[in-house]
Order: structure tokens, then C-alpha cells, then sequence
């Protein structure tokens, strides 16, 4: 958390009031540039060790080559060449099951200090770094300045957890000089780090005991009443929690007069899967459907299978929501969540081509109910690794 000591809420107030000198008065894009590099690094090097920011600015640096030759070039070959390359990279830092499979000599040189390179923020990178390399051959981006692409990699508000902001977005806020704008903004992120304090300093510690672990419930309650109990405060909790730490960080860009797009927007008054997904973790579910599904349902579209629309449709949920559950985590449970939501937005999509709904008030009701239990249920998959999880279903049943 961004707040974690006194002495780095320090830097970040003194740095943003920097900032926001610079940027009023001077008025330069290359100094708001400039300056907040210097703060990116002088703030994430107290969040992550510096060798780890140095390895990734490294791989930032490699993306970016390729990127400006993509521009040029629009070789595919490069592009899934540099895609499959990050991923792997990716993939042997996060899971240690990988590293298994390259033996004893990889396992201690990926524990040795310089390769050791810190897992948080890492998932967010690897998306940004997605979207420079498939954007760049597109040719959608409006500039491959390497200060405006390293600080939108880097930007510490966002660094650990979102939003996940495009490049476009990011170099059009912090180019801008409109200062009656930027001084509303001000004030509307420090209402928004307040909104964040708020939910994650003061709600959720009241929260966490009993949301993630129901056993501490069974002293008071039976096993079946504990586990609705903890599995309802589970989905109170990760909404507050995760929502909170957008507010902070979407308020923190504000005041640095940079906007960040929304996260979330009342998810839990969803009437359908899918709808639930269009308001939870908003920039997550975006990149999914552009970076992911797409792609996929193109991929199959090439096969004979493009014949079964509804086939295509649902082999591409799977497989998207297979990734969305492997890249919060490597264990069995994480998948098993992703899962679940890809069944889920399978089913809905079948049965919404079957039989339409009626949009009533009371089929609305039923729905945000209906989907709030399916959400709810998956949360307990995302929330207990298999042995808990194992242990649950055997004091329910057994």
C-alpha cells in the first residue's frame, strides 16, 4: 500500500506538490516528464528493491526497441516473438512450478538478489508492456516518447494494482496544461484518497478476520452458517479493499492532474454475469476482452469450428477466463475460479440466445441476486487454496 509508512506518505506529498508546481508554472511537457521519472523513482524504490526496478526497466527498454520497430515494420513474427518472450519471462519470475522444469541451477540462480526481481506490480507491467508492443503494430499510438513510455509503465499511483491505463490516456493528462482543470482535479483526488482511507484503513481491518478465514466464525456458529457468513463478508471485502485502493490511487493521479479510467462501478448490483464483468475491475475486463478474447475467437474463426458460432463463443470465455484465473495465481484454486466465471458467462451466453430475458423490475431484482450468489461462491475458490478448501467440504459433508 502506497501508505504503508509515515516517512514515504512524506515523499509522495512532497513530491506531488513538486509536481504540481512544475507543472502549473512551467508548463513544459518534457520537465512534467522529467519530474516525474525522478519521483517514480525515488517512490518505487522504496516500495521494491532497486535491482528489481532496474531489471524491468531493462525489459521495458528491450519492449521499447521492438515497439518503435514494430511501428516501422508490422512484422507478426516480432510481435508474437516479443509477446511469447515477456510472457515466458513472466511466467518462470511467478511460478515456481516452472522453474521445476529447468532444474536445481535455475531455482537458485532465480533466488540469487539480481534476478530475484519482486513479484509486486509485476502482473501490471507485463499488461502495459502488452499493450505498447500490439498497439505499436496497430498504430494507434499517438507517441513513442521513451520518458512518456517509461513513466506510464512506472507510474507509482497505479504500479501495484491498477487502474490499467492506456498509453494514449496517460500522454494526453500528463501533456495537458489546463489549469483551472487541473486545480478541480486537485481537489476531487483528494477526495478520493479520503473515500480510500476510509474504506481501506478503517473498514476493512474490522472486516479481514472474519472474511477470510471461517473458522474463526465456528466458535460462535455452526459450520454451514459460518461458511455463508465468511463467504459473504469475502465479497464485501475484496470489493471494499480493492475498490479502496483504486480510490487512492485514482486520487493520487488526480491531484498530479492526471486522470486514470474508473475500476469498478457498483458490480454487486449486476443483473447477469456479464454485466458483472463490465463493472468489476473495469480495466482488467477491458484488456481481457481486447488483448484475449478477441484474438481468440479470431484464432478460431480460422478452423472449421467458426461454423458453431455459439462454440466459438464459449471455447473463447474458457480460455480467457483459464488465463484470467492463471495470472492471480499458479495454484489449482486460482484456476478453478477462472473457471467458474468462464462457465458462468458460458451458460449465460446460451441461455440468453435461447431464451431472452424479459427486462422487468423483478427480473432484474432475481438477477442481481442470482449473480451476486454465483460471484459469491467463486469468491471461495479465489479466497482458499485446495487443502482449505478440501477441509471445508469435508466438515460440510463429511
Amino acid at each position: 500500500m502506497l501508505f504503508q509508512s509515515g516517512q514515504l506518505f512524506f515523499c509522495i506529498l512532497l513530491f506531488t506538490t513538486v509536481f504540481v508546481v512544475c507543472k502549473w508554472v512551467f508548463r513544459k511537457g518534457w520537465l512534467n516528464n522529467v519530474v516525474l521519472l525522478l519521483g517514480n523513482a525515488l517512490i518505487l524504490t522504496n516500495i521494491v528493491r532497486p535491482q528489481s526496478v532496474l531489471i524491468l526497466l531493462i525489459v521495458a527498454t528491450v519492449c521499447y526497441g521492438a515497439g518503435v520497430l514494430l511501428q516501422r515494420k508490422k512484422w507478426r513474427w516480432l510481435l508474437a516473438l516479443t509477446l511469447a518472450l515477456l510472457i515466458a519471462l513472466f511466467a518462470i519470475r511467478s511460478y515456481p512450478l516452472v522453474w521445476k522444469w529447468f532444474g536445481e541451477f535455475w531455482t537458485t540462480s532465480m533466488k540469487k538478489p539480481f534476478f530475484s526481481v519482486e513479484k509486486l506490480g509485476l502482473s501490471y507491467i507485463l499488461f502495459r508492456l502488452i499493450h505498447w508492443l500490439v498497439e505499436c503494430r496497430r498504430g494507434t499510438l499517438r507517441t513513442r516518447d521513451f520518458l512518456t513510455y517509461v513513466n506510464y509503465l512506472f507510474f507509482f499511483p497505479t504500479f501495484m494494482a491498477g487502474p490499467i491505463d492506456t498509453l494514449n490516456n496517460f500522454h494526453y493528462w500528463l501533456h495537458t496544461t489546463r489549469v483551472r482543470f487541473n486545480a478541480r482535479m486537485l481537489l476531487a483526488g483528494v477526495g478520493r484518497i479520503f473515500l480510500g482511507v476510509v474504506k481501506t484503513l478503517l473498514i476493512v481491518p474490522l472486516m479481514l478476520p472474519y472474511a477470510t478465514d471461517y473458522q474463526t466464525l465456528l466458535p460462535n456458529m455452526g459450520p454451514w452458517s459460518a461458511v455463508i457468513c465468511a463467504a459473504l463478508l469475502y465479497s464485501l471485502y475484496i470489493y471494499i479493499d480493492f475498490s479502496g485502493y483504486c480510490d487512492l490511487a485514482i486520487g493520487m493521479a488526480y491531484m498530479m492532474g492526471i486522470r486514470t479510467p474508473e475500476n469498478f462501478n457498483n458490480p454487486y448490483l449486476s443483473a447477469n454475469i456479464a454485466e458483472f464483468w463490465k463493472r468489476w475491475h473495469i480495466t482488467f475486463s477491458t484488456f481481457l476482452k481486447i488483448y484475449v478474447f478477441k484474438p481468440v475467437i479470431g484464432l478460431l474463426n480460422q478452423f472449421p469450428i467458426r461454423k458453431y458460432r455459439m462454440v466459438v463463443s464459449v471455447t473463447a470465455y474458457m480460455i480467457t477466463f483459464f488465463v484470467c484465473g492463471l495470472w492471480h495465481g499458479c495454484t489449482l484454486n486460482f484456476v478453478l475460479w477462472g473457471l467458474w466465471h468462464g462457465l458462468g458467462l458460458s451458460l449465460y451466453k446460451i441461455g440468453i440466445d435461447i431464451h431472452p430475458p424479459k427486462p422487468t423490475r423483478l427480473n432484474r431484482a432475481l438477477g442481481i441476486a442470482a449473480t451476486f450468489l454465483f460471484v459469491t461462491v467463486g469468491w471461495i475458490f479465489f479466497n482458499y487454496p485446495m487443502d482449505e478448501l478440501s477441509n471445508m467440504i469435508n466438515l460440510l459433508f463429511g
